[in-house]
């Protein structure tokens, strides 16, 4: 029955898709493991990040409050629905099937970055969790040794030098910069399956988008709601963290001497291991 459940809601999650925007896409540009996020977001600083400016602020916060309310009525209702129809194991299987599949991507920005070995990765993991890890269901690779990571376009500019741009909020799909909005749509085009135009494969890709929205959006319903409830403008809340996410992303994880926390906040990391 789960199973039957989980099947329905794919394609009922693509028809959501097209009308509004999650959270996870939100605060991620990554998005290919959503438990990750969750954990950042549990232990996020909130504080301002004044290093992207916010010139389109007025029109950002009328469109961050469109987004949220759409978040609110559709998808985290979705996403409870989802979690109570489906069982853990097999949401993780899930979410790790279509980060899978997202790996054509990644390898071509891996590369685009000058990142030869964690192209090699990349390649790796594909390989070894398409075959012995059931088409992505498992995620072999990480047992061994190799681990995820995230790369799309917007980074792979950021890379190259071009600047972020002012930050923006964009209706159905959230926040974001000139910079990551253009590589967002250079990425759609460096997924294989866009090129292939028939009506199947439309479907699959719309069924595909739906499912990576449901699935990233779950593991978020906590932690969201929590910094929903503590903050006293969710609105700045959320832009402070995807803008320093993002940095994080770029920079692949290294933290320049620049970015090192005051002594007091060493603690807050603690919560990261």
């Amino acid at each position: 029955m789960r199973l039957i459940a989980a099947s329905w809601v794919a394609p009922w999650a693509a028809f959501c898709l097209a009308f509004t925007g999650t959270a996870s896409a939100q605060l991620s540009g990554a998005g290919d493991d959503p438990d990750a996020l969750a954990r950042e977001l549990e232990a996020a600083d909130t504080q301002a990040d004044g290093s992207v400016p916010d010139p389109w602020e007025g029109f950002n916060r009328k469109m961050f409050a469109f987004n949220d309310g759409l978040d609110r009525k559709i998808m985290t209702p979705t996403a409870k629905a989802y979690r109570a129809v489906t069982h853990k194991k097999q949401r993780k299987g899930f979410r790790n099937f279509l980060a899978n599949l997202r790996t054509p991507v990644i390898f071509v920005n891996d590369l685009l970055q000058g990142e030869p070995k964690r192209a090699g990765e990349t390649l790796g993991r594909f390989f070894i969790n398409s075959t012995i890890g059931f088409g992505g269901m498992g995620d072999p690779a990480e047992r061994m040794g190799i681990a995820q990571h995230s790369e799309d376009f917007g980074q792979t500019l950021a890379v190259w030098g071009v600047d972020s741009g002012p930050y923006m909020v964009l209706p159905f799909l959230g926040p974001s910069t000139m910079r990551d909005g253009f590589g967002a749509g250079v990425d759609l085009t460096l997924d294989p399956g866009f090129w292939i135009a028939t009506d199947t494969a439309r479907y699959l890709q719309w069924s595909k988008a739906g499912a990576g929205v449901i699935t990233s959006r779950e593991p978020l319903i906590e932690p969201l709601d929590g910094i929903r409830a503590d903050s006293l403008d969710f609105y700045a809340s959320i832009r402070s963290f995807y803008l320093q996410s993002r940095k994080r992303e770029i920079n692949n994880g290294r933290t320049t001497y620049e970015d090192l926390p005051d002594i007091g906040d060493f603690e807050e990391f603690d919560e990261l291991e």
